[in-house]
């Protein structure tokens, strides 16, 4: 049960006018004993985020009357393992992004937001994920966390995916939902100068994701273009669904990653999610391919028990295998609490 801090905020004292407001706390302590082996290599660690990430955050909301409102959202990656903070990106941009990743402190890295919220949707400012971040990891039963993540997310050219999950400096707009259907447009700025030796685009970019969703049917598309650097521009589109049969849910997601002057990244997920006793099962298979350079399968199978609805234990264990190469396995073992 998350805890709310104030429920009830006076203004205006003369006019006994009363405004509310909320503060909450909330978070995620998930750790895990994680082992992996490719070829000869064998690795036993503690890893932390293997089903849900870790994080700590405060966010609020103001009623402004009107049916507006006012809201704040505050995130911080943690990695429970060790008590570290995540880093964060100022601009998008490889330059000037923390390297120091578990010695800078405290960094509201996976959301630092502002919002305007009524009857027209809600407009949305700083830090946050993309719009096509969302549909990756909707639909992978995996959530992108821990082993099992999914293969078809895996890009050849990694470095150049800085905003494949969040972008900052970002100004984004989420509309109400239509007879199920619903759109989200982000734009976001590297804040370069117009003579800047960068590229005055370079870190800037925008999104676009178009959803529906009316009961068991989930659908969304989404597609995005930012610059990476000087004269290279990264494209990236992707569209899931899911369908929900009651005694299981399918999953499918389909995506293409490309890069300015590189061959196109295509990936694919089929996967399931069905109740088992107190918890949930988890099947998925994906794969990632890019010309001849990269063609990689994985076949990942999970189990989650729920303790309480705050308390879950579960294990995941996922087999990777490229085409050439050696194959990796990987196996979590973890708990995971909210609050």
């Amino acid at each position: 049960m998350k805890k709310t801090l104030i429920a009830l905020a006076t203004l205006a004292a003369a006019t006994g006018a009363l405004a509310q407001s909320t503060v909450t706390l909330f978070g995620v302590a998930d750790a895990a004993v994680q082992y992996t082996k490719t070829g000869a290599a064998k690795k036993t660690a503690m890893a932390t985020s293997a089903l849900n990430s870790s994080r700590f955050g405060v966010r609020g909301e103001e009623d402004l009357g009107g049916g507006m409102k006012a809201g704040f959202h505050l995130e911080a990656g943690v990695a429970n393992d060790s008590g570290a903070g995540a880093a964060t990106n100022t601009n998008n941009q490889t330059v000037t992004a923390l390297t120091s990743a578990g010695t800078q402190g405290l960094t509201f890295n996976r959301r630092s937001t502002l919002s305007l919220m009524g009857g027209f949707g809600e407009l949305r400012v700083g830090r946050d994920y993309t719009p096509l971040f969302w549909t990756q990891t909707i639909y992978d039963p995996f959530g992108t966390n821990g082993v099992g993540a999914s293969q078809a997310n895996a890009s050849a050219n990694p470095a150049t995916l800085l905003t494949g999950v969040r972008a900052s400096n970002s100004i984004g707009y989420i509309s109400p939902s239509f007879s199920g259907f619903a759109v989200q447009v982000q734009t976001y700025l590297g804040e370069n100068a117009s003579n800047d030796a960068l590229g005055k685009k370079t870190g800037s970019g925008n999104g676009l994701r178009a959803t529906y969703e009316q009961g068991p049917v989930s659908v969304a598309l989404a597609t995005a273009k930012y610059d990476t650097a000087l004269n290279t521009t990264h494209k990236g589109t992707n569209v899931g669904a899911s369908y929900d049969l009651g005694m299981v849910k399918l999953t499918g997601l389909y995506s293409t990653d490309e890069d300015t002057g590189a061959a196109k990244v295509k990936g694919y997920l089929v996967g399931l999610t069905a109740p088992l006793g107190a918890g949930v099962a988890k099947l998925a298979f994906s794969n990632a391919k890019q010309g001849t350079t990269l063609d990689t399968d994985k076949f990942a199978a999970g189990y989650v028990y729920s303790l309480s609805k705050r308390t879950s234990i579960y294990t995941t264990i996922a087999n990777t295998k490229p085409k050439t190469g050696d194959k990796t396995t990987g196996f979590d073992l973890g708990v995971s609490h909210s609050f």
